[in-house]
């Protein structure tokens, strides 16, 4: 309204901030220079996805259908959709169960991609850091969504198992040569090194008494480092996860997925977004079509630790990307890009897509504003709100309920 304009124009030429105004101040950026990013298990609340459920109908289809696919696999067990949409408040939510976060982190990541590509914004590449590997997939082409859903549900199930089995994992503003050498001699099969985010920021994991102490004696020693216990009762990517036969149950789960660019248009996501460069956290750099993500690849990506650092600097290096656009409930890998990015001396630019208990669309219009000042994407978004720009693939919904 007329009021809300003018304390936005306000704020402008006073060169301060306000909810839903955004200023960007560089030259017209390329659409083919924009890199997805799907975030892991950490960004998901009870009420995430909700707004855009109700608003959007791009999105609202997206997470039927998703519901859809995963009430089928899980025999009925429990709905995506009562787990997003349904629950009345955070009590009744058991969106941080691993085996509900990441079904439902993955339902919402493939729902906004949905819904920004009917936008007409596509990415020129896709990354990902741990649980998001699933959706960066499906996106990129390399799963159709049934194969997809039943990797997700697979692994957040047995994943699962090891949760409250005495395992934490520890955030520190540390180098990874820092931690070996200062905090790891000597009990490396205890604790061991789960995720390398940047240059200056590592995760640990493993024994829940040992993080205890390895906390307590930051505190003492390292009084200026930053530490702190992630809200998982689990020791993900790291030795815990070699009981309770999860390996042996996931690899069998999992046989016969090819995991090899998709040739069928009809298959995949969008033939478009199968076009973009895949990089995997995995391996550390870009994931070539001759390396197929089957059940081993998936194995790996629970078993072993999450190179982000490296594979940021992979794109850095080979793709110049200047937009990073998180895909998730919320933003938790912003930092941890912009200080690899600060390495290479080069600034890209980094949006968000949802804020955990902000206004949805507010906050991915503010994004789409600062990312493009292209007139298609406008024109897409004001004249076209249907689904049909995105899906031309009807046979995804033959049996949608």
């Amino acid at each position: 309204n007329r009021q809300q304009l003018q304390q936005q124009l306000d704020t402008f030429l006073a060169e301060q901030t306000i909810s839903g105004l955004a200023v960007e101040l560089r030259p017209t950026i390329s659409l083919a220079k924009i890199c997805f990013v799907f975030s892991g298990q950490g960004s998901q609340w009870w009420a995430m996805g909700r707004q855009l459920y109700e608003s959007e109908p791009v999105f609202t289809r997206w997470i039927q259908l998703i519901d859809n696919e995963m009430t089928k696999i899980n025999n009925g067990e429990w709905r995506l959709l009562e787990e997003l949409i349904e629950k009345k408040n955070e009590q009744e939510s058991h969106i941080n169960d691993t085996n509900i976060a990441q079904p439902t982190l993955f339902a919402i990541q493939v729902a906004l991609t949905a819904l920004l590509v009917s936008w007409n914004i596509y990415p020129s590449t896709i990354v990902s850091h741990s649980a998001g590997d699933q959706a960066a997939a499906f996106v990129a082409g390399r799963l159709t969504l049934q194969e997809a859903v039943r990797i997700v549900y697979h692994r957040s199930r047995l994943q699962n198992r090891n949760t409250r089995q005495g395992g934490r994992m520890l955030a520190v503003s540390m180098s990874e040569e820092e931690v070996k050498e200062k905090l790891l001699k000597g009990i490396e099969h205890l604790v061991c090194i789960a995720v390398v985010n940047s240059p200056r920021s590592v995760t640990l994991s493993g024994d829940e008494r040992t993080i205890d102490e390895l906390q307590q004696m930051l505190s003492i020693f390292h009084p200026n480092v930053f530490k702190a216990r992630l809200r998982i009762e689990n020791a993900f990517h790291s030795y815990q996860m070699d009981r309770f036969d999860i390996e042996k149950e996931l690899l069998s789960s999992l046989n016969g997925i090819q995991g090899l660019p998709l040739k069928d248009p009809k298959q995949m996501f969008n033939p478009k977004c199968a076009e973009a460069r895949l990089y995997s956290s995995v391996i550390g750099g870009e994931l070539s079509n001759k390396m197929p993500v089957d059940a081993h690849y998936w194995w790996t990506n629970v078993r072993q630790a999450v190179r982000f650092r490296d594979t940021i600097a992979s794109i850095a290096q080979n793709d110049n990307a200047t937009i990073f656009l998180e895909l998730s409930p919320h933003p938790v890998l912003a930092t941890s890009i912009r200080e690899c990015y600060e390495s290479a001396n080069q600034q890209p630019l980094i949006l968000p897509t949802l804020k955990r208990k902000e206004n949805e669309q507010i906050t991915l219009l503010t994004s789409l504003a600062q990312l493009t000042i292209s007139p298609d994407i406008w024109q897409q978004y004001f004249h076209t709100r249907d689904i049909s720009p995105m899906i031309k693939n009807e046979q995804f919904f033959d049996d949608f309920p």
